[in-house]
């Protein structure tokens, strides 16, 4: 569904709010993403909130910083912050959560010091909207994703089929090669349609290669299923842990009315009701 833009400035300008609260208690308390990484926490999940608003990255492309595979792991790893709040998520061992939280003394020795239970508090609050937050922001964009991705996976396997067939017709003699190039004109897939329409350019095709090309592509189809899954598991995710966040989020909404913030409540919820109903469609 299409959010109002209004709405949807209005979700994005809170979460630079709290994005700044959190900017500051992670950078005063030294919290990382991993060992060596001297980010804050917080900016990892808002690069995709600067993706998204400046324009710099796609929103329909594998490995954009808004594919819905690293918008689903954004959202799973949110899910976790509130649980330990002094935790660095740690990608160098499969983005696991290490409690490991240390700060550098005078003398260069290290030593643990954990934020008073004040401090652990308000980040867990902050992180519990912000999260709701990005949950709505980023369902739409999750959606287009791997909507748009499937849909090429989908177009391009058809248009494998078809060249498989003119392959398997040419192998038994049923048609040409001139023939298969013209019912190659049919592939929408710019560099398949290309790449056989170059190897069918010449003079004589052996038998040799007719089997090589074949094997070729039933390796592509393999990559593509193999694909599709991947982009279809993200998604599950995501539309799960989008959910999962909701249940807890009517006091966030709540909140955003009594403190006037409607534009922003009806953000969230209307991505609650878009997310309802994909659930009731099996989405």
């Amino acid at each position: 569904m299409a959010f109002d833009p209004a709405e949807q400035a209005a979700i994005i300008e809170l979460m630079h709010g709290k994005y700044q609260a959190i900017l500051t208690l992670e950078s005063e308390w030294n919290i990382r993403l991993h060992e060596g990484d001297m980010r804050a926490r917080i900016e990892h999940f808002h690069d995709a909130v600067r993706a998204l608003t400046s324009g710099s990255a796609s929103l329909y492309e594998k490995h954009s910083r808004l594919s819905v595979e690293q918008l689903a792991y954004d959202i799973g790893a949110l899910r976790t912050v509130p649980e330990r709040p002094v935790g660095s998520i740690n990608r160098t061992t499969d983005k696991s959560l290490s409690t490991a939280l240390v700060k550098q003394g005078e003398a260069g020795a290290s030593y643990a010091k954990l934020p008073p239970a004040g401090v652990r508090a308000e980040i867990v609050a902050l992180y519990r909207d912000y999260t709701v937050f990005f949950a709505a922001l980023f369902a739409e964009v999750a959606d287009k994703n791997y909507h748009t991705r499937v849909s090429t996976i989908d177009a391009t396997v058809a248009d494998i089929g078809l060249i498989e067939s003119l392959i398997d017709q040419l192998i038994s003699g049923q048609i040409t090669p001139e023939h298969a190039s013209q019912e190659l004109m049919h592939v929408e897939h710019d560099a398949l349609r290309e790449r056989l329409q170059a190897l069918l350019a010449q003079k004589k095709l052996s038998a040799r290669e007719k089997h090589e090309a074949l094997a070729l592509l039933k390796t592509a189809e393999a990559g593509m299923a193999k694909e599709k899954q991947t982009i279809e598991t993200a998604h599950l995710h995501y539309a799960t842990g989008q959910l999962a966040i909701y249940e807890n989020a009517k006091e966030t909404v709540k909140r955003l009315a009594s403190s006037g913030l409607n534009l922003a409540g009806k953000f969230v919820e209307n991505a609650m009701r878009a997310a309802q109903r994909g659930q009731g469609r099996g989405h």
